[in-house]
């Protein structure tokens, strides 16, 4: 669903000019975005599974908010600890690296970093006529 992490992460470490002093921070960075998209990803799909197959409107108002926050609050969970981890990488750079890393990453992550689009966190994602917050059907 999310293929090409490994890819994105060496460009990433390419661009920022990554030095030797700085590899552990680097590494331990990557491992931290890397096991949080495989979390999301798990998140995800089972997120889509119950919209999928009907669970999640099958449920009353109480329990679709309940879904709505436990994988919000995953989300948020994984936010926080690649935030921690950038951070610590962040304050090993120089100047040119955080400008660099300040254009690239950003975009390239982009919502729960994947990008917003079409069936990622924008129109479409939970089907026609429904969207985040969305309380009728």
């Amino acid at each position: 669903m999310y293929g090409g992490i490994e890819a994105r992460l060496a460009f990433l470490k390419t661009e920022l000019k990554i030095t030797a002093e700085q590899s552990d921070a680097w590494d331990e960075t990557a491992k931290t975005v890397s096991e949080s998209l495989e979390s999301h990803t798990k998140t995800m799909r089972d997120m889509f599974r119950q919209l999928q197959d009907g669970t999640y409107l099958k449920s009353g108002l109480p329990a679709r908010l309940e879904f709505q926050e436990k994988h919000m609050s995953a989300q948020l969970e994984e936010i926080k600890k690649v935030r921690v981890s950038v951070e610590t990488l962040y304050a090993v750079l120089d100047d040119d690296q955080k400008k660099a890393a300040d254009e690239l990453v950003l975009p390239m992550m982009g919502m729960g970093m994947m990008g917003a689009g079409p069936g990622m966190f924008g129109p479409g994602m939970y089907g026609p006529g429904y969207g985040p917050g969305m309380m009728y059907r």
